[in-house]
């Protein structure tokens, strides 16, 4: 089965970054204030911040709902794609149909396709129904964020409940945030992921929240691992369970900011679950008198807690065929949660999503490779090179003793690695059973020892859990786990490491630089995710390298993997293994670009004024500020228009729902924290009342007013409580000289695709069908765009080729201005390449840094540039007041200091990304340079 492009998380992602770009423009946006300062603070890692756009999208945009009911509110739906499909047209504006029309197509399920286009509206079928079989079919919402391993999903569970926290605060009873939090480990067999959630505690809330409101979380919140064993004692009494005392003690005191970690074992029924099958049927009857005696006290505590997140680490552990299997303890732990109905979602964090699962509808069976309820996938190859070090993969298909030889001569030889933190590099062989690792793996790797690392034998290390009878013999020191978990310590010796079921997950030894699977082939699962675990950066993942050393088998299974699950192959886990296509610049000698870069420093001068002033509050202001034609005016057609306007009585709005505790509500939130709401109410209650009441005056006028929102009036009466201000403004200039083809980088090019897949726009139009052909020979870009049919035969254009674009409305512009006969004698530049190491045309601002889109420069007898026409091309929902702060600058205070420069803009009003309406003004913009 082929994997679907229109995936759900590729539908949230491109929806969420669309949403985050918008609130970034807006400059009142909490939303976009909070981006814009993790983005400068630049310490999370690309797939960590990408993940949390994609929660806050998630929380303030589908309002934490199920994924289900999400596709049914049609918040994923894009009807530009969907007209791709066939029977597009059959479904209407039923969103629920149109995604399983899309669904069936992508994954090639012809006979379900057939019934859905057969029965539209769900008379034989009922489609919501299926929806929900699909997505796994919880009744909470659940969300599952893919991230390779080394990407940081442990500090990304503590960025979740830091940012449900902050909201939380802010919206103390809304349901779309947590107030309390339980972290669970698949199993506790799995000995090195409870450890690495741990690293929770050490996250700095101040990567992504401001220092005063990191502050306030630090102080509040209170971290406990719940990992103590439960006493066997039958009598149950007080004390016998340390994980239940430390909750209760807890609970008593706090009920906001409380963070369990623990294992599914500690919430599900352990004598129930632990038992066998046959057992279970024999005992069924006394386990249900036990249960009415006496309930799993902890889990009911935990179950008690109110607004409560769920957070599952490996939570692929959760989706699988067999219900009765021991990873299934993880779901159930959350529906033991929330059996209160007190669970406000649950976010599942994996690696490795890839569960083969069959969806039965009716007679049908939709075979899947891959969960779908995931809402955010970052692919492995996207890291390798950023937070991975670079693999090399090596395949050797020879007898097992000599392979264990070659691997440990390689890893030795060229892999042998003092790190600068202090660590030493390390090889881990991952065997088959405890058996074959003493009696067939460790004598090889001794005997290699003796020959090549004579009397360091104690960098050899074996650890795996101390099982059945048959393996007693084999038992390891009581001491290991210790060693174990303190490999990645620089004081640790040990170098080869032999494991046995262990490792695989949550293991978190960056200096582990390799990994050896001796044995034959092994299930795929497996292979992925040890040949991952060596590829943790140390320091700088582009300057590191890993290896992987596997038989012909594996090393086969790891490439059938790679290809299935992330579309790859093993030949692509190379850094910049992107496609990208060469560019080359054409016309080098374009000139110096001189300007003034112009700063506005401003000091602020406070005066002291009375808080209490809300007497001055003058509805007159707003009335005359956001003044609008109340009259409802009736007219006739006549010859030559409309005619005999004839003015009706006003309308009277709705009834206005808004209490004089929403205004209190509000004014507390408009004044930045400097006033409560109990504040307001102690200090100014009568105040309050009269201004309310001019408000309440004013109801069916502001109702009615197309310019105003019940918000900007709250800011105004705000504005009495605060202190006064005055800007006292300094301007200062500095001289800059640039060459824009002054390139320092030695062979430039760009992706030919988004993260996301899509092809990039490019002039000239490069396809998906030629792709390909210019990333391998970029030079039959100059011959098919530049020969004797140009598509710039005046030669004005093009200094450095391809230009790659933002949009089809730039493109066009382009194409417009390349026929133009005024722009004969002058140069259009395109300023569009974004790489730091390359030299292009920006201005500073007050709201950061403006790079225009195109420069038409004019030149002097000496081709020396002399003048500068900035056109800058927008479509329309990019013009926001972010950018206009931007333009006012430039066309205000850049253009004073800066009288060989003009400005003008062009903005795609009607969204038609058509250029030849603005072709007048360009002319009239030229004439006058």
């Amino acid at each position: 089965m082929t994997m679907s492009m229109n995936t759900i998380f590729n539908l949230i992602e491109n929806k969420a970054s669309n949403w985050i770009h918008q609130e970034k423009l807006k400059s009142q946006s909490a939303i976009g204030s909070l981006v814009k300062y993790i983005e400068k603070e630049n310490k999370l890692r690309e797939p960590q911040q990408q993940a949390i756009e994609v929660y806050l999208w998630l929380k303030f945009v589908s309002n934490n709902q199920k994924l289900s009911d999400i596709i049914r509110a049609g918040l994923l739906y894009d009807e530009e794609s969907a007209r791709e499909y066939d029977n597009f047209h059959t479904f209407g504006n039923n969103y629920t149909t149109q995604f399983l029309n899309q669904f069936f197509q992508d994954n090639n399920v012809k006979n379900l396709h057939k019934k859905l286009v057969n029965d539209p509206n769900g008379e034989k079928i009922k489609w919501d129904e299926v929806l929900e079989q699909l997505l796994h079919n919880y009744n909470y919402p659940n969300y599952l964020f893919s991230l390779p391993m080394g990407a940081g999903k442990t500090y990304l569970m503590a960025c979740f409940i830091y940012l449900d926290l902050y909201f939380a605060n802010l919206y103390k009873k809304d349901k779309r945030f947590a107030h309390n939090f339980i972290v669970l480990a698949p199993s506790a067999s799995k000995t090195a992921i409870l450890p690495s959630l741990q690293t929770i505690k050490n996250f700095d809330p101040q990567w992504i929240l401001p220092k005063n409101e990191a502050d306030k979380l630090k102080r509040i919140i209170q971290i406990e691992i719940l990992d103590a064993l439960s006493s066997q004692r039958k009598d149950k009494l007080q004390g016998n369970n340390p994980n239940l005392e430390k909750v209760n003690r807890i609970s008593q005191t706090k009920n906001f900011g409380m963070v369990f970690i623990t294992n599914a074992e500690k919430v599900v029924l352990e004598r129930y679950d632990d038992i066998s099958k046959t057992a279970k049927r024999m005992r069924q009857y006394m386990l249900q008198e036990e249960e009415k005696i006496k309930s799993n006290e902890l889990r009911e505590k935990l179950s008690q807690v109110n607004y409560l997140g769920v957070i599952l680490d490996e939570v692929h552990h959760t989706y699988g065929k067999n219900e009765e299997q021991e990873e299934k303890k993880l779901r159930k732990a959350v529906e033991v949660l929330n059996q209160h109905k007190n669970v406000i979602s649950v976010l599942g964090l994996s690696g490795t999503p890839y569960i083969r699962h069959k969806v039965k509808i009716g007679d049908d069976e939709i075979k899947l490779n891959q969960i779908q309820d995931i809402v955010y996938n970052y692919y492995l190859n996207q890291g390798i090179g950023k937070f991975l070090k670079i693999p090399d993969i090596k395949r050797a298909n020879i007898k097992e003793s000599l392979f264990i030889h070659k691997a440990l001569d390689d890893f030795f030889d060229n892999f042998d690695i003092d790190y600068k933190n202090g660590t030493k590099s390390k090889v881990a062989f991952y065997c088959p059973s405890i058996k074959i690792l003493n009696e067939k793996i460790l004598p090889v790797v001794q005997d290699w020892y003796k020959k090549n690392r004579k009397s360091k034998e104690s960098e050899i290390f074996k650890f795996y859990t101390n099982g059945s009878k048959e393996n007693k013999q084999y038992e390891i020191p009581k001491d290991s786990l210790a060693i174990f978990n303190n490999l990645d310590k620089p004081y640790s010796d040990k170098r080869v490491i032999l494991l046995v079921a262990i490792g695989k997950e949550g293991w978190d030894c960056k200096s582990l630089t390799a990994v050896v699977l001796p044995r034959q082939k092994t299930t795929k699962n497996f292979v992925l995710q040890t040949s991952c675990r060596c590829l943790r950066e140390v320091e700088n993942a582009s300057k590191e390298k890993a290896l992987v050393y596997l038989e012909k088998d594996n090393y086969e299974t790891l490439d059938n993997e790679l290809k299935e699950n992330y579309n790859l192959r093993i030949s692509d886990l190379k850094f910049g293994s992107q496609p990208v296509i060469p560019v080359k610049v054409r016309k080098p000698k374009l000139g110096k670009l001189q300007y003034r870069q112009v700063k506005t420093k401003y000091q602020i001068v406070i005066k002291k004024t009375s808080d209490n002033q809300l007497d001055k509050f003058d509805f007159k202001n707003i009335q005359e500020k956001y003044r609008y034609d109340e009259r409802i005016i009736r007219g006739r057609i006549g010859r030559a228009g409309i005619a005999s306007e004839i003015e009706e009585k006003g309308i009277k709005a709705d009834n206005f729902d808004y209490s004089f505790n929403d205004f209190v509500y509000d004014l507390a939130k408009e004044t930045m924290g400097r006033f409560s709401e109990s504040d307001l109410l102690e200090k100014y209650k009568k105040e309050l009342g009269e201004t309310y009441k001019k408000i309440q005056s004013q109801f069916n006028w502001i109702r009615l007013n197309p310019n105003l929102e019940i918000r900007e009036i709250i800011k105004y009466a705000a504005s009495f409580l605060m202190e006064e201000i005055d800007l006292k403004k300094e301007i200062i200039t500095d001289n800059m000289e640039i060459e824009l083809l002054e390139w320092d980088i030695k062979n430039p090019s760009m992706a030919l695709y988004h993260a996301s897949g899509a092809l990039a726009k490019f002039m000239p139009r490069i396809t998906k069908n030629n792709a390909r052909v210019y990333e391998r020979h970029p030079e039959d870009l100059e011959e098919d765009f530049f020969g004797k049919n140009t598509i710039d035969p005046q030669d004005i254009s093009f200094n450095y080729t391809p230009y790659k674009m933002d949009s089809s409305f730039e493109q066009n512009a382009l194409e417009e201005m390349l026929k133009m006969k005024e722009l004969s004698n002058l140069e259009v530049y395109f300023n569009g390449y974004k790489d730091k190491q390359l030299q292009s045309f920006w201005i500073q601002t007050p709201k950061g840094v403006y790079t225009p889109d195109f420069l038409i420069l004019k030149k002097d007898k000496k081709k020396k540039i002399e003048k500068v026409l900035i056109a800058e091309t927008k479509g329309k929902i990019y013009y926001g007041d972010e950018f206009k702060q931007k333009e006012h600058f430039v066309k205000n205070e850049f253009i004073s200091q800066n009288k060989n420069f003009k400005y003008t803009s062009f903005v795609d009003e009607a969204g038609k990304n058509d250029f030849v309406g603005f072709l007048n003004k360009l002319r009239e913009e030229i004439k006058s340079l």
